[in-house]
């Protein structure tokens, strides 16, 4: 792990971690759909991938959940949500999965805001 990296890593727990405590002092509640990534990448100024990992850390600790194109939304209760030992193929798997289902929903985010400005230049 490049320096780089370790500090983007450093960055997406600081996110997580912010977005952990909006959620313990009940801004956030369960069902509450979380901010999009790019409203993330937005407010912490980072890059929509940062924004992006920082929601995978926040599902992988049982704090929010992705739905497929919709986003994540927060949990009801994170502590019922622990990690099981998986294996180690599952565990790639699935962040794959999660990885796919971001990129998608910064895809359609993108074509809707191009939909929008063609639709603003008619």
């Amino acid at each position: 792990m490049t320096p780089a990296d370790a500090e983007a890593r450093r960055v997406n727990e600081k996110i997580a971690d912010a977005l952990r405590a909006e959620i313990a002092t009940g801004r956030l509640k369960p069902g509450d759909k979380l901010p999009a990534v790019r409203d993330i990448a937005e407010r912490f100024e980072v890059a929509a991938g940062t924004a992006t990992k920082a929601l995978q850390l926040l599902a992988r600790s049982g704090y929010a959940r992705a739905e497929s194109t919709r986003g994540y939304f927060v949990t009801d209760r994170p502590e019922a949500h622990e990690r099981r030992e998986s294996s180690a193929e599952f565990e790639l798997i699935r962040q794959e999965i999660e990885s796919l289902r971001a990129h998608i929903a910064c895809l359609e985010d993108r074509l809707q805001r191009l939909e929008n400005s063609t639709q603003n230049r008619q």
